[in-house]
């Protein structure tokens, strides 16, 4: 299989080439018998889009045998290359990256209980590879995780750093402690390091959910529990060197005044800090149940010196442009999730958000108290997810909030796994994610970020149009504008890219037919 992938590398020089291949705007697979969104992307150069990759299950050999292949071409869906391969059934691609030097794939081996980390460079040599052994329990952890993902899935293990390489986190059982494991891998030279949080943890379950990088940190939020079904988290911010893999800090986001939960990062034009952005809450408040305040914007060093702190509340700075509740929580959105931080050549900072909520869960409920009554009902969660609005909102250049704006769009429920009920808000935007669940897509920018579009999935119930819809909000010109094209499907799963200025890439599976179909679609 080595040998095969090895025909990657020189396809993809291709691909980033300045060859300009006549336009074909559409593509067809046939014989594709398993596909994962997780497993398909852009290819890009900085911001700018150069074409796509996709792998998948092409067919049975036999019963120990599959045939995989991989598909890739430029950013006119021209067809660049079909590279196949027969290997184990049991392998399977978890999770695909490209950093813009490279391809990694993330394989796991059930029978082997094996995880292996490839990384292959243009020269066509492999830049990486790493496979780690798994013990019984964090097989199983493992299996979790994954296991519950649908083909529509998010990557939430495995993450491009830049140029510089990849980053992964995986859940690990050691001892009494269910801890995580991040590895990093350099697209550059054959090396990589892991941390284990396993050798120093005190208590019983911490889990590091990945939040971002700068130029020479990989930043983690950090939820440490006494034990698994504990209501009392507690979040820590960690920083973890690029270059050594050494703790360069972990400092608790439970300050003097709020606790604070950090979503995403993203670095300042023209500084070394970085820029946090999450929810807070009083300090006395449980995290599961209670409400957030607000938005939080904090600057910090590379030191993990907090070198400022904004507070935007729901109640007070946000009801100016929202409707808010007597608690000061937006009505019909419940918690935030940030998809995107863009500051703009401009100077203004823009942050995608998108709302979610628990809602009841009926049929976990009744399961529940089947259960209890000796019905033999399992055990479900009483709760599920529903997605909500999308959220667009300015700062100025001190993340004083300078406008908010709601895009309304349908609710979507989302099921969650068991124990969902006793994790942190951004646990449960990650795992909304990886099911799928939002309807955001894509934020696509140029290389100057003079100007940016995001694009977002609703679905449209009027008399003229019942149906599935792709949404962008463009800004351009210190100005926002608005654009809406029907998306009309029979497809398992629809899925949309961003593509060349002015079009989408819509890919589309149809499990039955086994056919994977490609196109782009002109944005009005």
């Amino acid at each position: 299989m080595k040998k095969l992938l090895l025909a990657i590398l020189p396809v993809l020089c291709l691909v980033l080439s300045s060859i300009d291949l006549k336009a074909q705007g559409n593509l067809s697979f046939e014989g594709v018998r398993s596909v994962y969104i997780r497993n398909s992307g852009q290819i890009m150069e900085r911001e700018e889009l150069k074409g796509y990759f996709v792998f998948y299950v092409s067919d049975k050999v036999d019963r120990h045998t599959n045939e995989y292949t991989i598909q890739i071409t430029d950013n006119n869906l021209n067809k660049i290359k079909e590279i196949k391969f027969e290997d184990d059934k049991n392998i399977q691609v978890l999770e695909s990256s490209y950093n813009g030097n490279s391809i990694m794939f993330l394989f796991y081996n059930a029978k082997e209980k094996t995880l292996e980390y490839r990384a292959y460079g243009f020269d066509g040599k492999v830049k990486s590879s790493y496979t780690k052994e798994l013990n019984k329990r964090s097989n199983a952890l493992l299996q979790e995780t994954y296991g519950t993902k649908s083909e529509e899935g998010q990557n939430e293990a495995l993450f491009s750093v830049g140029d510089q390489g990849y980053t992964t986190v995986f859940p690990v059982k050691e001892g009494k402690y269910y801890s995580y494991e991040v590895n990093f891998f350099y697209t550059s030279q054959k090396k990589q390091w892991s941390y284990e949080a396993a050798e120093e943890q005190e208590d019983k379950y911490a889990a590091a959910l990945y939040l971002g990088a700068t130029d020479s940190l990989v930043l983690f939020e950090v939820v440490k529990k006494p034990k698994l079904m504990s209501g009392k988290i507690h979040s820590f911010l960690l920083a973890l060197n690029i270059f050594t893999g050494k703790k360069e800090f972990e400092i608790t986001t439970e300050f003097e005044d709020f606790k604070f939960y950090p979503m995403n990062i993203s670095t300042l034009n023209g500084k070394s800090d970085f820029m946090l952005m999450g929810t807070y809450t009083d300090k006395g408040d449980n995290v599961t149940a209670d409400n957030t305040l607000g938005l939080a914007v904090y600057t910090m060093n590379s030191k993990g010196t907090v070198t400022s702190k904004k507070y935007n509340s729901w109640e007070n700075d946000f009801s100016k442009y929202l409707t808010t509740d007597s608690k000061g929580k937006i009505k019909k959105i419940g918690y935030l999730y940030f998809h995107k931080l863009i500051q703009t050549s401009d100077g203004k900072i823009f942050a995608i958000g998108e709302g979610y909520r628990k809602v009841a869960d009926g049929m976990g409920i009744a399961m529940n108290v089947l259960g209890m009554l000796g019905g033999g009902g399992g055990r479900s969660n009483n709760t599920m997810m529903q997605t909500t609005d999308l959220i667009f909102i300015q700062f100025n250049d001190k993340f004083g909030l300078e406008s908010a704006k709601v895009y309304d769009k349908h609710n979507n429920n989302c099921s969650m796994p068991l124990g969902a009920d006793y994790v942190s808000p951004h646990k449960l935007a990650l795992l909304i994610r990886a099911q799928g669940g939002f309807d955001y897509d894509f934020t696509q920018t140029d290389n100057e970020h003079t100007r940016f579009s995001v694009g977002y999935d609703d679905y449209e119930r009027s008399d003229n149009y019942k149906g599935k819809t792709f949404n962008s909000i463009s800004y351009a010109g210190g100005n926002l504008t608005t654009d809406k094209i029907e998306l009309t499907s029979k497809a398992k799963w629809l899925k949309i890219f961003p593509a060349k200025t002015g079009y989408v890439m819509l890919m589309e599976y149809f499990k039955k037919d086994k056919k994977l179909d490609l196109r782009l679609e002109k944005l009005n």
